[in-house]
This record gives C-alpha cells, sequence and structure tokens, in this order.
C-alpha cells in the first residue's frame, strides 16, 4: 500500500485538492473511497460547519456544527455528531478493506494522533489495508507526528500552499499511480 500524507495549513485548501483529485482519479479510470469533510458556509461567508461526504457513493452528511456554547461543544469549537462520525468512520474501514485505488482520509488530527479518538482505528487498518493507496489528509502541525506514527509504511509527504495549489492534485495522481 502507498500512503501519501497531504499537509498545508488549516483552510489552505486539502479538501478542495482531494475533490479535484478525485476527478482526475476518476477521469483517469482509477476508483476512489474514502471521505471528504469540506466546511459548510452560510450566506454571509461565515463558516458554520463541517459535512462529510462518502466519496464512492456521493452521500453527504452534517458531521459537525459551530458551537457558540464552549460547555457544548465537543471538538475546539465545534459539536460533533456522534452518529455521523461512526458512520465516517463505518465509511473510512469499509473503503480501506475495499481493492480501491485510492482511499482518501480527510483527516487526521489532534483527536487521532494525541487523544486515540475520531478516526484513529484507521491508522491501525492501515497496514492490513486492501486498498492500493491512501491519501490522508494532515496539518503541517502535526505532519511529523504522523510521519513517524506510519513510518513502517513509507509515507510520501506532499505539502500543498497557496502558490502550488494548481500543481497538487495532478502530483498527487502522479503518487497514487506510482510504483512503491
Amino acid at each position: 500500500m502507498r500512503i501519501i500524507l497531504l499537509t498545508a495549513e488549516r483552510g489552505a485548501g486539502k479538501t478542495t485538492a482531494c475533490q479535484r483529485l478525485i476527478a482526475l482519479a476518476r477521469a483517469d479510470g482509477c476508483t476512489p473511497g474514502g471521505i471528504v469533510a469540506p466546511a459548510r458556509y452560510d450566506t454571509a461567508g461565515s463558516k458554520v460547519g463541517i459535512d462529510v461526504v462518502d466519496v464512492a457513493s456521493g452521500e453527504r452528511r452534517s458531521l459537525a456544527m459551530v458551537e457558540r456554547d464552549a460547555l457544548r461543544a465537543t471538538v475546539g469549537q465545534y459539536r460533533f455528531d456522534p452518529a455521523v462520525e461512526a458512520w465516517a468512520l463505518h465509511v473510512l474501514l469499509t473503503s480501506l478493506d475495499q481493492p480501491l485505488d485510492i482511499a482518501i482520509i480527510d483527516e487526521i488530527g489532534p483527536l487521532e494522533l494525541l487523544q486515540g479518538k475520531g478516526y484513529a482505528p484507521v491508522l491501525e487498518r492501515l497496514p492490513h489495508a486492501r486498498c492500493r493507496s491512501a491519501v490522508i489528509l494532515v496539518r503541517t502541525s502535526l505532519a511529523e507526528t504522523l510521519v513517524e506514527r506510519l513510518r513502517p509504511l513509507s509515507p510520501v509527504t506532499v505539502r500543498l500552499t497557496l502558490t502550488n495549489r494548481d500543481e497538487v492534485p495532478p502530483t498527487l495522481l502522479q503518487e497514487v499511480q506510482a510504483r512503491g
């Protein structure tokens, strides 16, 4: 299995790059799966939540809402829906067990790396996955921690910036298609 870590700062466009990768991969005859987690905005352009989309089926669910009441927030400024979290984890684990060309994992963060929660079971499943490759989104500040955790799998890191964001999706597709 080939592991590609897509790193960038918060809000730089990791999810958008993966959505473009998915379109390129499909056009090239590849079969993608996994999840992407695009932000949801109100009509004024303010971020109000995070959705999660099953790459294979297109099914979209509301994963988290911005929560102004800190006592009701479950992670940072968000209140996550536990049922949707469980559904997304199931989609990810199922994707890893399929003979897909690419499994998108959007994203691995502090919850997984520091607390062992959220999508942490996905990290444990990677060494036994049937899919050919996985593209894992991670913030730059956590990338080295994830690299260390996945070192036995020899992950490749692709860094997304505002200046290279148009070149990253084709670069990711090349990495997916490369033989490791």
